[in-house]
């Protein structure tokens, strides 16, 4: 399927497998931050919300670049629907906060992708991104 620009949108395949993949990454990283800070005398319970700030950071960044690891590694990206080329920081936030809205509404939001003419969840279109295929 293609976007409106004739470009290659990414699959649902492609994009379950960046997601499960850019999940890990954020688990590990927030599992060990979480140990380092029981080490260190902070109770579990207070420790284990660095999943937070961890996942804040990593897509905020990620995204803002336009490819997390988990797209590199299904060549998959993020382009603008408006056509500028760069995504930047402010939309990465804006599309890690459209990812909790489409998750907290029973998932509706990443199912939408399915039914979307464009494979465009809640969070691709509160931000104004696509995701496609990337250049080889």
């Amino acid at each position: 399927m293609e976007g409106p620009d004739g470009t290659e949108l990414a699959g649902v395949g492609s994009r379950f497998v960046s997601y499960l993949v850019d999940g890990i990454i954020v688990g590990v990283i927030g599992y060990a931050l979480t140990l380092a800070l029981v080490a260190i005398g902070v109770d579990y319970t207070s420790a284990s919300f660095t999943g937070v700030p961890c996942g804040l950071v990593y897509f905020t960044y990620f995204f803002g670049t336009g490819q997390t690891p988990g797209m590199k590694v299904m060549n998959v990206k993020l382009i603008r629907t408006d056509g500028d080329s760069e995504i930047g920081y402010g939309k990465g936030f804006v599309r890690w906060i459209g990812m909790i809205i489409s998750a907290l509404v029973l998932c509706l939001g990443f199912l939408w992708i399915l039914i979307d003419k464009h494979k465009q969840g809640w969070h691709d279109k509160i931000a104004g991104v696509y995701v496609v295929a990337a250049n080889r």
